[in-house]
């Protein structure tokens, strides 16, 4: 039986061209998997947000006051922004936001929600998403 060139098996250019294939594969899905985690992050951030919004308008409407740590303050763009007292808002579970009442000065990495006057609520710390840093909805 005569053999042809084709029946030698796998040449290593073929080898290569495969391997390489694979790296621009596997490098597109690790990049892709570091963009959802951003969103993610931010996801959450904004869970966070939305849910303490709700609290904080419930306790306003019934105490006629933010729920805020009085001595704890902070101003970003010219808005002054008070830590939330989280004990006196019920049923509150947060993604981030593990700081409250650890923190002598609010700084702006501060990893807490804070709270102004016309009740937006901020996260200090902020998350990252594609790179950029975000705070607020």
């Amino acid at each position: 039986m005569i053999k042809s060139k084709s029946d030698k098996g796998i040449t290593i250019v073929s080898l290569v061209v495969t391997v390489i294939i694979l790296l621009i594969l596997s490098s597109t899905a690790i990049y892709n998997m570091n963009l959802s985690n951003g969103v993610g992050k931010y996801n959450n951030m904004v869970a966070d947000i939305e849910l303490l919004r709700d609290k904080i308008l419930i306790y306003y409407n019934n105490n006629y006051e933010i729920p805020k740590v009085d001595n704890k303050s902070i101003v970003i763009d010219n808005i002054k922004y008070y830590e939330i007292d989280l004990k006196k808002l019920d049923n509150i579970t947060l993604n981030y936001g593990s700081k409250y009442g650890n923190e002598d000065n609010l700084t702006t990495t501060s990893d807490v929600y804070v709270v102004s006057d016309a009740l937006d609520v901020y996260y200090l710390k902020g998350v990252k998403k594609s790179g950029e840093i975000f705070h607020k909805k």
